[in-house]
């Protein structure tokens, strides 16, 4: 009998716990956090506002500590993860006085390339990044779908296998967000890096996810893990099927549960 390959997570996380000093007190923001996402994954988390989530990508990207637990890449808890993972969040963070070009190389010339061979790497993206013909514009006279696709290009030039995404397109109205989700479809599924995306838009996550990690109301802790088994590659056309719809209500009724339980059950829940 044949022993199916054991894969080790691109990224896990175990039992990660974090506070912070709010008002001369200690208040948990994590309180046992478990996530994985496999190399080539595309994952989600969801769950209410101040439960965590950013301070999760923080974590996972190095720019902060877990009080307690461990984050693995690739399976070392000693690996260098900042500098190594891609981190975009949801505000573009374009330089005003920088073209558009220029704002996408700046990653790489903070990496030593010089200006000249950032630009040439750049150049070779820019249509695939659908902007072609604005590499001269400045951020001011772009949309916020335009602005998001650079500050993308500008984090995937850095070529590294993860890429953290901290709700990319809450910003944008609702028809550029559809468009921004299926291109970020169509780009994940060339470039097969791993993704983990924040997001408040549970159609967002379930069209765009391999797996949703939905977390409790502060202190945040993983609430259910589902499974997103709708076949790919996928559209937009994908939200009207039975099954997204399914999918969907049953990230609903979570979210609703979570969102209605009141003070003394959560407390009574986070203390299992």
């Amino acid at each position: 009998m044949s022993q199916r390959a054991v894969t080790t997570p691109k990224i896990e996380l175990s039992s990660i716990y974090k506070a912070f000093n709010l008002g001369g007190r200690r208040e948990a923001v994590l309180a046992g956090v478990d996530i994985i996402a496999n190399a080539g994954e595309f994952v989600s988390i969801i769950g209410p506002s101040g439960c965590g989530k950013s301070t999760l990508l923080n974590i996972i990207a190095g720019l902060d500590d877990a009080d307690a637990g461990i984050v693995q890449m690739d399976g070392d808890p000693s690996s260098m993860r900042l500098g190594s993972i891609g981190y975009m969040q949801q505000k573009d963070l374009l330089m005003p006085w920088r073209s558009v070009l220029d704002n996408t190389v700046l990653g790489l010339e903070l990496h030593g390339l010089s200006k000249k061979q950032a630009r040439l790497r750049a150049l070779d993206l820019v249509e695939t990044f659908g902007l072609k013909g604005f590499e001269k514009q400045y951020p001011l006279a772009l949309s916020g779908g335009m602005r998001q696709r650079a500050a993308f290009l500008r984090t995937m030039l850095l070529d590294q296998d993860v890429i953290l995404l901290d709700e990319p397109f809450g910003a944008l109205d609702a028809l550029t967000r559809v468009q921004m989700q299926e291109w970020l479809l169509e780009l994940w599924e060339s470039m097969k890096k791993t993704i983990i995306l924040i997001t408040h838009d549970v159609d967002e996550a379930i069209l765009l996810s391999d797996r949703v990690y939905v977390l409790t109301a502060r202190p945040g802790r993983v609430k259910m893990v589902l499974n997103i088994e709708l076949p790919r590659p996928r559209d937009y056309k994908s939200v009207t099927t039975r099954e997204f719809t399914e999918l969907k209500s049953i990230l609903l009724t979570t979210l609703h549960e979570e969102n209605s339980m009141p003070a003394w059950g959560k407390l009574e829940e986070t203390n299992k």
